[in-house]
This record gives structure tokens, sequence and C-alpha cells, in this order.
């Protein structure tokens, strides 16, 4: 029955002590190279982090949020494609 149930942790992010496990990647970057800037970079990526999952986000979607935001309020379709309404009654 337990082998069964299994599948259902599959889908979740791993974790360490509360920290999506990718921030392991920065971590390893400064403990083989640590000098003062990749120290803050190990800082700001522990921040940012956190803030993405204080606010609900998990890593993949912040990124596509920050992408969005960046990109700006685009129109669906070119001024060209658009069609304008028009009332033949």
């Amino acid at each position: 029955m337990e082998g069964e149930l299994r599948w259902r942790d599959t889908m979740r992010p791993v974790r360490i002590y509360g920290f999506d496990a990718r921030v392991l990647a920065v971590l390893a970057f400064w403990v083989l190279w640590p000098t003062w800037w990749s120290s803050v970079g190990l800082v700001a990526a522990v921040i940012g982090f956190r803030i993405a999952e204080v606010r609900g986000y998990r890593l993949p979607a912040a990124i596509r949020a920050l992408r969005a935001r960046a990109a700006g309020k685009r129109p669906a379709l070119f001024g060209s494609r658009s069609r304008c309404f028009v009332d033949f009654g």
C-alpha cells in the first residue's frame, strides 16, 4: 500500500532546510570560489528565493513573472491584424 502512494510526492520541489534546492547551485559556486562578490550573490539569491516564496511563487513561476513584467503590457494582436467593428444594421 505504501509503495502505491509514493507518486504523490514526485511533483513537490526539493527543499533543504526550508529553502528550494536550487540555492545549492549558488552555494556550491560560493564554496568553490569564496570571494566577496560571490558572497553577496549568495546572500542576494537566498533573499530573492525567500521573497518569492513568501509571495507564493516557486522559482519557475517567479522567473516567468519577472519576464512578463520586463516585457510590459503588449497587445494580443498587432494593429494591422485587428479588425474594427462595423454595424451593418
